[in-house]
């Protein structure tokens, strides 16, 4: 009896132990298969990772390409241009499918694509441009919207691509921490499985065959992740190196697009200050020989050299400001704008324009760059509002969405919303010069000064009812 009741205590304890047994065997092998899908996804996440920079290297290379040819017109550049520009499309292509399983990354990827597209757009117009003047003379400034990151002010490519990396990146981290936690597990469920194969040694040796088995690939899974991690960092290293090359060269762009900026400019001076010259004499001197359709030529002769000298200064003032070293400083803009309006007032009695500002309006900025951004948009204001019976302009600030936003505010002529997507280009104007005299380029220099402080630029209008100019300054 006593055999029986021992023997039937044995075949209980017998029975638990192997059933705890297998249900640590199922926790561990359910440990594993966690493991090996979080390993999955990790891997899954590299290549997103890697797909990512290599799209980015791809639009920095047709982007070298295009400004290389601009330069130079030596159809090697176009040739690489039109390459880069296929595999752009590629690498979105591979991107997309790698992400299809995160709706967020899909809509990122669809609103680059349409970044890529302005981008690779605007690059083409200009190599179009470029091949009508297959021997140069294309004014730089022209193709400026070419060589911006952002030509139409919107996103850039380059932060659009950043957005996408730093996501996966985010997943990338998490599943880390997610592998991690399942190679703890398993290390616990194997624990415990080697305790108990002590209690049943048949079971053990079974439960440690699979032990050894799991650790084999978690070894393999080990060395193709520390595999993967050293081509990733052989990657990120060419990648900097090309992309240190492609600095050095931009450099050495943009300073032969300033040499060449002034270098025109200069020389457009003389033969308009003698063009000037000998037309004043002409008309000084022999008025009398002249009849007045004589007098109005020489008349209008003189007027247009005096407006190609202030689009020369247009021009190099726009050049200026993206030249120049930021230098951010506690800025009183309400008294800043009074000063302006004063000045301009100053100069041009018969405006009959008031000016209000809200009080103590600082932000942190470049004074002398705020200055002929404020310059322009009051003076802007005060000659679209003056032929308005009772002119008013007002300059304030408001707070949206937890951020300062500046604005200056006029109840002049106004313009169509629907041309807006113009306004801050150069060279477009949506007043004709009849109506309103202007060089065209001061909304694009103030757009690139806002540009410079990392902040935005946008208008608001209706045709007769005045315009509303907004601007934030990131600090």
């Amino acid at each position: 009896m006593k055999l029986l009741k021992k023997t039937g205590t044995y075949r209980l304890i017998m029975l638990i132990t192997i059933t705890v047994v297998l249900l640590n065997t199922w926790v561990a092998v359910k440990a594993i298969g966690t493991l090996f899908a979080a390993q999955t996804w990790l891997f899954h996440t590299l290549q997103a990772i890697t797909q990512t920079e290599d799209l980015a290297l791809e639009v920095r290379t047709a982007d070298s390409a295009a400004r290389g040819y601009l330069l130079t017109g030596k159809s090697s550049f176009e040739e690489r241009f039109n390459k880069r520009t296929a595999n752009v499309q590629n690498d979105l292509d591979a991107l997309q499918k790698l992400t299809l399983d995160n709706p967020s990354q899909q809509r990122r990827i669809a609103y680059t694509r349409t970044r890529v597209a302005a981008k690779l757009g605007v690059l083409e117009s200009a190599i179009a441009m470029r091949h009508g003047h297959p021997h140069g003379g294309l004014d730089p400034d022209v193709l400026d919207p070419a060589l911006s990151d952002a030509p139409d002010g919107q996103a850039s490519v380059s932060y659009c691509i950043t957005q996408i990396e730093n996501e996966e990146r985010r997943l990338l981290e998490q599943r880390q921490r997610g592998t991690m936690i399942a190679r703890r597990n398993v290390v616990l469920s194997g624990a415990g499985a080697s305790m108990l194969d002590i209690i049943l040694l048949i079971l053990a040796f079974e439960l440690l065959i699979r032990a050894h088995q799991n650790r084999e690939r978690l070894e393999q899974s080990a060395e193709r992740i520390e595999s993967l991690n050293t081509e990733l960092q052989a990657l990120n290293s060419d990648l900097e190196k090309r992309v240190e090359l492609r600095t050095k060269e931009l450099e050495a762009s943009n300073k032969e697009l300033e040499a060449f900026s002034y270098s025109v400019s200069h020389d457009l001076r003389a033969p308009l200050r003698t063009i000037d010259g000998f037309s004043l004499a002409l008309k000084e001197d022999f008025s009398h020989c002249l009849n007045d359709e004589g007098q109005d030529y020489i008349g209008r002769v003189r007027a247009g050299v005096q407006r190609m000298g202030t689009l020369i200064d247009a021009l190099l003032q726009l050049s200026r400001v993206s030249r120049s070293e930021l230098q951010r400083e506690k800025i009183n803009l309400s008294m800043l704008s009074k000063l302006v309006f004063d000045e301009l007032r100053a100069g041009d009695a018969s405006n009959k324009a008031t000016f209000t500002a809200h009080p103590d309006v600082f932000a942190e900025a470049d004074s002398r760059l705020i200055r002929i951004a404020l310059e322009n948009l009051i003076g802007n204001a005060m000659k679209y509002s003056s032929r308005t019976e009772a002119p008013e302009i007002l300059f304030g600030s408001d707070a949206r969405d937890g951020q300062t936003v500046y604005f200056i505010r006029d109840n002049g002529a106004g313009f169509d919303m629907q041309y807006v997507d113009r306004l801050f280009t150069a060279f477009q104007r949506l007043h004709g010069d009849r109506d309103f005299k202007g060089s065209g380029i001061g909304l694009a220099t103030v757009s690139r000064i806002i540009r410079r402080h990392h902040g935005n630029i946008w208008a608001e209008s209706e045709l007769g009812r005045g315009a509303t100019f907004y601007f934030t300054l990131e600090a």
